[in-house]
């Protein structure tokens, strides 16, 4: 790891030692640091290199970004565009998908004499297919892609489909389509699954169902899921991907999802197991509220 990207995209006066300190660390074992030319006036910048974003990217080997699981999910879209690996340092709340603390920073040396490991996380391509059988790609998502009933005040008919075969239709206020890593996420809120990440898998969490039989569903990695507007009542479903909101669903489209061709890279340096790590993440989380 010569060329690390840092990120520093929670921009708090109080967090500015930690983003100090995560520098001078890569640059204790030799690195070059670079960051985007927007932090070049900053204290805690010093012996950092400064460029435009894309030309970073492009040469770096490792992307370090030091906030909440939103950073780390905008910055994984460019970690898999350019097949590098993602280091996740929490200055966020929850942090679900961070590697370290911010009381952790000490074991970045650990980078330097070998004693980490990457770990790939599976990911979701997802499209959508209008009423004139135009396939319209949309996203590849880390976490989840939600199809929520948009505007309508009342409970969705959603069709779900896996290789071409009925599954149910549900009614419900949407339907969260997951991959292990995004089990924790808005899924888990909704009382899907939790999922080991280095799974191969799909995780299909109802919204709020009428139906108390309507519960997850946890399909092969080898799936293809289609979730289908037949419901004349509410014309205007949304497709939101990561968080983002991409498009409507409109009545008559299907939104298709299936695992993408590209794992994200994750560089693990701690050997705690995930539910561990989980469990204390939600208790400590529940301690301060």
């Amino acid at each position: 790891m010569k060329r690390v990207a840092i990120l520093p995209t929670i921009r708090k006066e109080k967090d500015d030692i930690y983003i100090q300190e995560t520098a001078m660390r890569f640059l204790k074992n030799g690195a070059e640091v670079w960051m985007e030319d927007t932090f070049a006036g900053e204290a805690y910048a010093e012996s950092v290199h400064f460029s435009a974003i894309d030309a970073i990217y492009q040469n770096c080997d490792l992307i370090v970004v030091l906030g909440g699981d939103g950073s780390i999910l905008r910055a994984a879209q460019n970690a898999l565009r350019y097949d590098i690996p993602l280091l996740g340092i929490n200055l966020g709340r929850l942090g679900y998908m961070a590697e370290l603390e911010k009381d952790e920073l000490d074991l970045i040396d650990n980078i330097y004499i070998g004693q980490y490991t990457i770990e790939e996380r599976m990911t979701l391509s997802v499209s959508a297919c209008n009423t004139d059988g135009a396939i319209l790609p949309l996203a590849t998502v880390l976490n989840d892609v939600v199809i929520g009933r948009g505007s309508y005040s009342r409970g969705i008919d959603v069709e779900l489909r896996a290789d071409e075969k009925n599954v149910r239709t549900i009614r419900s206020d949407g339907l969260i389509v997951a991959t292990p890593t995004g089990s924790t996420a808005y899924s888990m809120a909704a009382g899907g699954s939790v999922l080991d990440p280095t799974l191969q898998c799909i995780c299909a969490t109802p919204i709020a169902p009428i139906s108390r039989y309507a519960c997850p569903i946890v399909f092969s990695g080898d799936s293809v899921l289609e979730i289908v507007h037949s419901d004349d009542r509410a014309q205007r479903w949304m497709i939101t991907v990561d968080g983002e909101e991409t498009r409507p669903l409109y009545l008559g489209e299907r939104l298709i999802v299936r695992r993408a061709d590209t794992a994200l890279k994750m560089l693990s340096l701690k050997n705690d197991g995930f539910f561990e790590t989980l469990n204390n993440k939600i208790s400590k989380y529940e301690l301060k509220n």
